[in-house]
């Protein structure tokens, strides 16, 4: 899903547990694995190419969700922040796995089990009316909460 989905989502997750940083953090951090191949190919110094990178659901570099994006690194990190402080992993970890569910429902290659090649392509097309429209839901959902 785009940037904007895991920001409402995480805003959610921030507004019911109190900790918007902790699971803002869990939620956006993630896609930090996006930046290595955008920086490799050259995208993310032309906006052109960067946006249509951005807003397609197929990835030209085979790269963009992999480690953090793994189940097996969620449960490493969230291992990890439960040895900081438990309080703050419950978060970290729900906003985290928050990420990788709203990852598996788009329709862009996600490999839950990285580096094994097991790919799952969810119902809702990439960028597309659904995801705004779950989008603006979620966002919504924050209001009202």
């Amino acid at each position: 899903m785009f940037f904007l989905a895991h920001l409402a989502l995480g805003l959610i997750i921030g507004k019911i547990s109190g900790h918007y940083w902790i699971a803002l953090i869990g939620s956006l951090a993630i896609d930090i694995d996006h930046i290595i191949p955008y920086v490799r190919h050259g995208v993310i110094f032309n906006w052109k190419k960067f946006w249509k990178t951005v807003t397609s659901a197929d990835d030209p570099y085979g790269n963009q969700r992999n480690y953090l994006h793994s189940l097996f690194t969620w449960f490493i990190l969230s291992a990890i922040a439960f040895l900081i402080n438990s309080s703050v992993e419950t978060v970290f970890s729900i906003a985290y796995l928050s990420h990788l569910v709203l990852d598996a429902l788009d329709n862009s290659d996600f490999y839950p089990l990285y580096p094994l090649r097991f790919n799952v392509r969810g119902p809702i097309v990439y960028f597309s009316r659904a995801e705004w429209i779950i989008t603006l839901l979620l966002f919504l959902i924050y209001f009202i909460i």
